[in-house]
């Protein structure tokens, strides 16, 4: 067995509907009801891996999800994996504004605590999607106890910055949080993402296992539909994006569990301990 590289990977999955894509623009909030709903069979499959694997995971949950499906999140935070908050139905922030963000805040909060008597402290932006134009949305975060942020992209700008490929802090008034950012790869003209979802089914096994490998930081991201075989398809979305949701979910679990033999992979809760004193790159906000 090869020597278990160093460094730090981290392991999440996005709760959501098969369905979901974007912005939330491609379906009307309206119709979300009446398609059927897969979240509770890939949810499951991807739970039944990490038992099988001995590895904890972080699970960002959708309030939409929570609202419809409280028994899932229930039995997620019951197997011991971490809840964060993924937004109420995946609108991006920058579209939301402050007082329609922080009100969406709160209100998912308040009900993954009250159906896990935790209040979560992690969150993630739908699609990684915080921005210079959103960095407003950083002060609300630190002001409603979120301690370890995933949701930007790497090689962003952001107040004169850019965003490092593994994690840094932002502080804001005297207070910090972690962010841990979906690391890419610059190339000329081409940032690529390898870690999760898509990208990881898409790409050769023998790729994507190197490029994990080979890298200090990962964040490996899912969705339930990454673990199920049978997602539908819709006219309500377009042909390509209907193709994305089933190309190579059947070999999604396999590759993931041999991946994690090589590799093991931590909840993004163990950053608070880990980086508590690291000398992170800063960004103030």
């Amino acid at each position: 067995m090869p020597q278990q590289p160093a460094g730090l990977h981290f392991l999440s999955i996005d709760i959501e509907e098969w369905f979901l894509s974007y912005d939330s623009s491609q379906i009307s909030r309206a119709q979300w009801p009446d398609i059927e709903s897969r979240v509770e069979v890939g949810t499951q499959a991807f739970l039944d891996l990490l038992k099988t694997h001995n590895t904890r995971a972080t699970f960002f949950i959708l309030g939409w999800i929570a609202e419809r499906h409280p028994a899932l999140v229930q039995r997620i935070a019951q197997e011991g994996h971490e809840i964060g908050y993924h937004s109420w139905d995946h609108v991006l922030p920058v579209n939301q504004g402050p007082v329609a963000f922080e009100a969406d805040l709160v209100k998912g909060l308040d009900i993954l605590e009250k159906l896990t008597g935790k209040r979560p402290v992690l969150y993630r932006a739908p699609m990684f999607s915080l921005c210079h134009e959103s960095r407003w949305a950083i002060p609300l975060l630190i002001k409603h106890g979120i301690q370890v942020s995933s949701s930007y992209k790497a090689h962003q700008r952001i107040n004169g910055h850019r965003v490092p490929p593994h994690p840094f802090r932002f502080e804001h008034n005297g207070s910090s949080l972690i962010e841990l950012p979906l690391p890419r790869f610059n190339f000329p003209g081409l940032n690529l993402v390898f870690s999760g979802s898509g990208y990881y089914r898409l790409l050769p096994e023998s790729v994507s296992r190197a490029l994990f490998l080979r890298s200090p930081y990962t964040m490996a991201y899912f969705h339930p539909r990454d673990f199920d075989p049978a997602v539908p398809s819709t006219p309500l979305l377009p042909a390509y994006r209907n193709w994305m949701n089933r190309m190579g979910n059947h070999r999604t679990a396999g590759r993931l569990g041999r991946l994690l033999t090589r590799l093991p992979m931590q909840p993004l809760g163990i950053a608070s301990q880990l980086l508590h004193d690291a000398p992170l790159p800063l960004i103030h906000i």
